[in-house]
């Protein structure tokens, strides 16, 4: 029977497909088969078929022959592979399943511990440390200001009067009591002397001149303070009244700090900080205002009650005094460095995998054997780029730094440069 040309192609096509698949398939089952040996047989097999696709007509017979010879070849090379991939294969499975893993490459730093001052963090205001509200003791127009906000003032210095007219009559009218009071306890204590009226009597006109007296103190007091002075040297911070104004008694009419330049900060820390804070204890503060410039101070007071709207103690720091203008009210950062003797551990931030509150799980790094044990430490303070741990690295003296994300427990690691 006589083959066309095209049938013959067919032939080869499907020829080709066959090995490929067959290629494929013993691929992926011994995929540790060295390279060189699938390269050859392809080659040998492809040469093979093309040889074939040349021939005349009258010999479409060879390459039927052809490619049995290189199917042979190929098996003959697959028989020859085979002894290397089962070995590969055994070696495989014979080796530790912690060596099968690849070997991450990590970098680690040394646990420190000393004994540092831990800062509380906390914010506050800056005000003078003696501020006070002045104000008149007696109601009635103001008759004169004589100071504005910002002037300093001395001990005495006249700061505002009143219109004294009204406290004026009723002084003058005390006095006049005082006066009939007296003249009535003379007249009646002729009489009582003469018998000619009775001890009560006598005691009544007695009492009538120790109210009036009285009023007259009174009368005198309300003029004295129908002023205000200064008693001792300060500064207006604010002017709460204008003249010919009408004020009430006992209203605030002046702020002022009393003493110069003498400045504290207040602030409220909770129970849990409060309690590791003491008199003397060193502070440094900043403000918006100077960003680049630090203020130091001590702590100068702590309240021995809570507040009863917030829960948190008031605590005062006396600024040592300060080169630079300051203006009270401003909100200023404080650190509070209470005194400790307890030593700590300081790990980078780095070493840090994860955290919830105050605790965060890092990886211990053991020179001997080169593996990763995790721990939960407990945080005690962040500063800057350490942590300061307080519980949880106990004989630790390495931690994981780079590629501690990466990492579980009980891996074996490789440091970076080995």
């Amino acid at each position: 029977m006589t083959v066309s040309t095209g049938q013959h192609i067919k032939k080869s096509m499907l020829t080709v497909k066959t090995f490929l698949g067959y290629m494929l398939a013993v691929s992926t089952s011994f995929y540790s088969v060295q390279p060189q040996v699938l390269v050859t047989a392809t080659s040998v097999f492809i040469l093979d078929n093309s040889a074939g696709l040349g021939m005349k007509r009258s010999r479409l017979h060879c390459p039927q022959r052809i490619s049995r010879l290189g199917a042979v070849l190929w098996a003959m090379l697959l028989g020859c592979a085979w002894p290397q991939v089962y070995a590969d294969n055994s070696l495989q499975r014979d080796l530790p399943k912690t060596l099968q893993q690849p070997t991450r490459v990590v970098e680690t730093a040394n646990v420190k511990r000393e004994i540092r001052l831990l800062p509380i963090r906390t914010a506050g205001r800056l005000s003078y440390a003696a501020e006070t509200r002045l104000a008149f003791k007696t109601s009635g127009l103001v008759k004169a200001v004589y100071v504005d906000e910002g002037d300093t003032f001395n001990t005495g210095d006249l700061l505002a009067v009143l219109d004294k007219e009204e406290v004026n009559a009723q002084v003058s009218s005390a006095e006049s009591n005082v006066v009939k009071a007296k003249r009535d306890l003379q007249r009646l204590n002729r009489l009582y002397q003469q018998k000619a009226i009775s001890l009560q009597q006598l005691q009544d006109a007695q009492t009538a001149l120790r109210l009036a007296e009285a009023d007259l103190r009174i009368a005198r007091f309300n003029q004295r303070h129908s002023v205000i002075k200064a008693t001792q040297p300060g500064r207006v911070l604010q002017r709460l009244l204008e003249p010919h104004e009408l004020i009430s008694a006992g209203k605030p009419a002046f702020l002022v700090a009393l003493g110069r330049d003498q400045w504290v900060m207040e602030v409220g820390l909770a129970d849990r900080d409060v309690v590791k804070v003491s008199i003397g204890d060193k502070a440094k503060v900043l403000f918006d205002a100077y960003p680049e410039k630090g203020f130091s101070g001590r702590v100068s007071q702590i309240a021995a009650v809570a507040d009863s709207k917030s829960g948190t103690f008031n605590v005062k720091v006396e600024l040592d005094k300060p080169s630079v203008v300051l203006k009270s009210g401003l909100i200023g950062r404080m650190d509070i460095y209470p005194h400790t003797t307890k030593p700590l551990a300081f790990i980078p931030v780095a070493a840090m995998v994860t955290a919830n509150n105050n605790k965060a799980m890092v990886f211990a790094f053991d020179e001997q054997t080169h593996q990763v044990q995790q721990h939960w430490v407990d945080i005690s303070a962040m500063l800057g780029g350490e942590l300061a741990i307080k519980k949880g690295l106990d004989g630790v003296q390495q931690v994981v730094t780079l590629g501690a994300k990466y990492l579980e427990n009980g891996m074996h690691v490789r440091l970076a440069g080995e």
